[in-house]
């Protein structure tokens, strides 16, 4: 009789016997663990810059440009003070600014009333404080009128304009060119026109 043959895939054993199953590796169940990023393998805290998970805790952001509405509402006022330069320059140019530039002598009226009886004998723009009143009988050059409160009277032989809050001209007026009246209130009392009338009024009175 023969010796019996060793079992070759577990030494030790007799012939016929099975060898038992390897050990379970023993592995750690991931929900037991608990967080692991956050320290390193030395257990020094992670830099701020140091992100290497998504679920990282970092603090809510800061809001910029001031505390609450303060930087919403500084926007806004930089906004709203930009479109009143811009109409500042809007208004300068196509209103009293256009007739500087085109080379009408200025003359500033002091005081809150004035009154002109004699009219120019050069292109004017006559700029009014307060109430102006014009009663020059004949007017033979261009001539321009801005102010808060206008009367206007004559006989006009070339271009005029008017600008101001309160423009009257008066049914004793009569403009042989054109006219530009701008007013937030126009109140004519029956002027005589052969040119053609222009600008922007708000408010036309009788």
């Amino acid at each position: 009789m023969s010796d019996p043959t060793p079992n070759e895939s577990n030494p030790g054993l007799p012939p016929g016997i099975p060898a038992p199953p390897p050990p379970r590796p023993n592995i750690k169940d991931p929900r037991d663990a608990g967080p692991t990023y956050g320290a390193d393998a030395k257990g020094k805290k992670k830099k701020k810059s140091e992100r290497s998970h998504p679920t990282d805790l970092y603090p809510p952001l800061k809001k910029r440009g001031g505390k609450g509405c303060c930087g919403c509402l500084a926007g806004l006022f930089a906004v709203l003070f930009l479109l009143l330069a811009a109409g500042a320059v809007v208004v300068g140019w196509y209103g009293p600014g256009r007739y500087v530039a085109e080379g009408y002598t200025v003359v500033k009226l002091e005081g809150t009333d004035a009154t002109i009886d004699a009219a120019p004998t050069e292109p004017t723009f006559y700029i009014a404080t307060g109430t102006l009143r014009y009663y020059a009988p004949i007017t033979n050059v261009p001539v321009a009128f801005f102010g808060r409160e206008l009367t206007i009277e004559g006989d006009f032989l070339d271009v005029a304009s008017i600008t101001g809050l309160k423009v009257t001209v008066t049914e004793k007026s009569r403009f042989a060119k054109d006219l530009e009246v701008s007013a937030a209130e126009f109140t004519d009392l029956g002027m005589t026109l052969k040119g053609e009338l222009t600008g922007r009024v708000i408010k036309n009175l009788p």
